[in-house]
């Protein structure tokens, strides 16, 4: 009886202690990501999930009424969080803090689990934190993948730990967690769902387990699929999500693996290559015994899956959104490596850690400065604070000038600015990018534009086919015919009203036919 409660309190203190990490690793990802609450660094990715989701609200289908080639998940979570909370640019960073403080501690939690180590587990999610959310505190769907693939390692590292009698429950939460991150991004949470597979593929003790984390890997497809269904969306989905992305996008992606890193981020460039050069200490120490272990075989999936996720575009920043699937190895791997050095030896190699990591800290307490320092703009979303297009605060109010009843077409990378001004954007396609969008697609939004909008807002840098092959060096040498076409038409169909440091406000002409657009697809379109 003095045994069991002995047992029972010292439990109950290993719960209290992970409590207060948690809370630690939790508040401190909320405080570091707190600076850039209001940043926007770009007018690409996330404006097109943000007013995805504001269309969605108010009514319009996904894939029938506008174009988007990842899954449904990012759109459904940001459309049901706007309905409840409502639709500004504060509610989506506030979802955006949300989605990035639950990596924080789901990634705390899986390595705590696997290393036994508190202390380095939340420094190595801290340190992530710091190295990544300078530019990466927006909503993304990189970050609701990564979310789902750390809940489901984490399940997944807790069934393979627990005694008999095995619960269900374990497979059930990683295969939920599993087909969300699937239905999030199709080729990262295919990883992940196959890297907690491996959990349960011991069919003679795990048949139950097998079957009850396959059957919850299909909930989320299938209630999206009933979704899509409903909203007779079926084949325009196919033919967005798995055509168009197979064939048109991958193409223009590759880059060398570690682009951009910079003082900023460098050490996380090293994150997968470390966890690696460990993992393979690890076997060489402990031969065919590691074969049988199955917390470090499973954590070695997850890092596997970090890694391949970051593919076709390995640059930095999708580095950093995969890296917390290698944390749990990389803290296993460590501890076991350090455990038998005296304790002097561990700490100096720890020392020696943080102050690789200094220059890192010292540049994001000089970005956090400038973000808080940045002047912002209100928008009819709310204030905003453009740290790296100081054209847009003087823009907003020449956009809000133009009658209320005035639809408009931008053009060609900007759909945060569509949803910051509230604006109606025309086409069915708010990302035109060359050897990306189809010579079908280009000609569909300029007749779009010449349709329905009374003005064409333009973004001058991305004339310069060459600003384009800075951003993706996979791109063919000569800019497509398509987009030559295409602009040389919208040139003539809406005439130059204000020129606002690199953009451009057009007016459209009058006596405008469709018949312009009928030469950018081609000879015969």
């Amino acid at each position: 009886m003095k045994g069991k409660r002995f047992r029972h309190g010292r439990m109950a203190a290993i719960g209290a202690g992970n409590f207060w990490w948690l809370l630690l690793v939790g508040m401190t990802t909320i405080f570091l990501c707190a600076p850039f609450f209001r940043a926007i660094y770009n007018l690409g990715d996330e404006g097109a999930f943000l007013r995805g989701a504001d269309l969605m609200v108010r009514g319009k289908r996904l894939y029938v009424d506008f174009f988007e080639f990842m899954p449904p998940g990012s759109y459904l979570l940001i459309a049901a969080w706007f309905r409840v909370v409502g639709v500004s640019l504060e509610s989506a960073r506030t979802l955006a803090v949300l989605s990035i403080a639950g990596i924080a501690c789901f990634t705390f939690a899986t390595c705590r689990r696997a290393s036994r180590n508190a202390l380095l587990s939340a420094l190595l999610t801290i340190g992530w934190v710091m190295m990544s959310q300078w530019r990466g505190a927006q909503v993304s769907q990189h970050w609701f993948t990564t979310f789902f693939s750390m809940v489901a390692a984490w399940a997944s590292l807790a069934s393979v730990e627990q005694t008999e009698p095995r619960s269900l429950r374990w497979p059930a939460i990683a295969g939920v967690a599993a087909g969300a991150a699937v239905m999030v991004m199709q080729t990262c949470g295919t990883w992940t769902a196959l890297a907690a597979l491996t959990a349960f593929l011991n069919l003679r003790q795990n048949r139950r387990e097998l079957i009850a984390y396959i059957c919850a890997v299909a909930l989320a497809p299938m209630c999206v699929l009933a979704f899509l269904a409903t909203q007779h969306s079926l084949a325009a989905a196919y033919e967005d999500v798995f055509h168009f992305a197979l064939t048109q996008y991958s193409a223009i992606q590759f880059v060398p693996f570690g682009q951009g890193a910079s003082l900023f981020d460098r050490p996380i460039e090293f994150v997968f290559p470390l966890s690696a050069v460990l993992a393979l200490l690890i076997i060489v120490r402990g031969g065919r015994a590691c074969l049988n272990d199955r917390p470090f075989r499973l954590c070695a999936t997850f890092a596997l899956a970090g890694f391949a996720g970051c593919f076709p575009r390995p640059d930095i920043v999708h580095i950093g959104l995969t890296a917390p699937l290698a944390f749990p190895l990389l803290a296993l791997c460590a501890t076991r490596l350090t455990r038998p050095l005296a304790r002097s030896r561990r700490y100096t190699i720890g020392l020696v850690t943080i102050m690789l990591c200094a220059p890192s800290a010292m540049s994001f307490v000089s970005m956090a400065r400038t973000a808080i320092d940045a002047r912002t703009a209100q928008t009819p979303r709310g204030k905003a604070a453009f740290l790296f297009i100081k054209d847009v605060p003087e823009l907003l109010p020449k956009i809000a000038a133009a009658p209320s009843q005035d639809r408009f077409f931008f053009y060609p990378y900007m759909p945060m600015l569509p949803f910051l001004t509230a604006r109606e954007h025309v086409s069915k396609y708010d990302i035109l990018v060359p050897a990306y969008t189809t010579p079908a697609q280009y000609k569909d939004a300029c007749l779009s534009a010449v349709r329905h909008a009374s003005w064409a807002v333009i973004d001058r840098r991305f004339a310069d086919y060459g600003n384009w092959k800075q951003i993706y060096p996979a791109m063919p040498d000569v800019a497509p015919q398509e987009k030559i076409r295409f602009e040389k038409t919208l040139n003539r169909a809406f005439e130059l009203a204000v020129t606002q440091g690199v953009f451009e406000l057009r007016r459209r002409r009058e006596g405008v036919r469709d018949d312009i657009c009928d030469s950018i697809a081609g000879p015969g379109s």
